[in-house]
């Protein structure tokens, strides 16, 4: 059994489901994305390398690089009509584009920070004012990076940011900040396969950047019912097959889904964990796709 990794770069991710699928009799095949070529009205569909895709018994998506190359998406769609891809491109896409998530939280009615989507300067300064704190995050992006946040910023210094994130984005991703309980900031993480959470951990920080990749802590977390039903719901919204959601909670009160991500990384997470993530996803993809 042959099982392509597609990723522009190995990391932890991708060297633990190296490790695991060999323990499982899987021979992993790594794939850059950037390499594959696709054929239309020809006996060979995929190629990689001189190999014919089709000729593996799935792809594990774990990065797709430049996120501007959206052909990427529409090629993984087109091999998914032959072969499983986890996570379906629709999915990832669903996942990797911040509008998206939030209207399909919107759909489903899972609770989610109020947000404002817009390319009008007037109207984002109007409720920048409105939200008294909010967070600037572009549509496209993950770990954490070029996010700024809106506090205590007089009207003109807020104008200026807005221009130059609109300038920079094309577009104003405006989300209300959640004050959170306890003198330090921190949001959760549960990490979901199929229709049960297997882990979860709290994401600890001085700053409120909680992201592991910008020096956040983790720390182990009880699964609750209301953390398991909120995050296996908002896994399902988004129409993924497993990945990670991070959840805040309210000072107030209750939990609200601030991102769900398609390829998510289980390195922090495994280190406070009790069960064996790598394991738990192989297996599951095995039992599911691979039979």
């Amino acid at each position: 059994m042959k099982l392509g990794i597609l990723t522009e770069e190995k990391d932890w991710v991708t060297c633990e489901l190296e490790r695991t699928m060999k323990e499982f009799n899987i021979n992993p095949v790594y794939i850059l994305p950037s390499r594959i070529s696709s054929y239309i009205g020809m006996d060979t569909k995929f190629e990689y390398d001189k190999e014919d895709i089709l000729d593996l018994d799935g792809i594990f998506v774990r990065n797709l690089g430049d996120p501007t190359h959206y052909y990427r998406f529409d090629v993984l769609k087109y091999i998914g009509e032959y072969i499983p891809i986890i996570n379906p491109a629709e999915a990832l896409e669903n996942a990797g584009n911040k509008y998206k998530t939030s209207s399909l939280m919107d759909i489903h009615r899972i609770p989610h920070p109020k947000t404002l989507i817009t390319e009008d300067i007037d109207k984002a300064v109007m409720w920048s004012e409105k939200f008294k704190d909010c967070v600037l995050k572009p549509i496209f992006g993950n770990r954490g990076k070029n996010i700024s946040r809106l506090k205590n910023k007089s009207l003109i210094s807020k104008l200026n940011i807005l221009n130059e994130f609109k300038r920079k984005y094309g577009v104003i991703y405006m989300q209300e900040f959640i004050d959170t309980p306890g003198e330090e900031y921190r949001d959760i993480r549960a990490f979901v396969i199929g229709d049960e959470v297997v882990s979860a951990m709290y994401r600890i920080s001085d700053d409120w950047i909680t992201n592991i990749h910008q020096k956040g802590r983790s720390k182990e977390c009880e699964i609750t019912e209301e953390i398991r039903e909120l995050a296996i719901k908002a896994k399902n919204a988004v129409g993924l097959l497993y990945g990670g959601v991070d959840i805040m909670e309210c000072k107030e009160g209750g939990l609200k889904v601030i991102e769900v991500n398609g390829a998510p990384s289980w390195e922090a997470l495994s280190r406070v964990s009790n069960v064996d993530i790598s394991k738990l996803l192989v297996e599951y993809i095995l039992e599911n796709f691979l039979k």
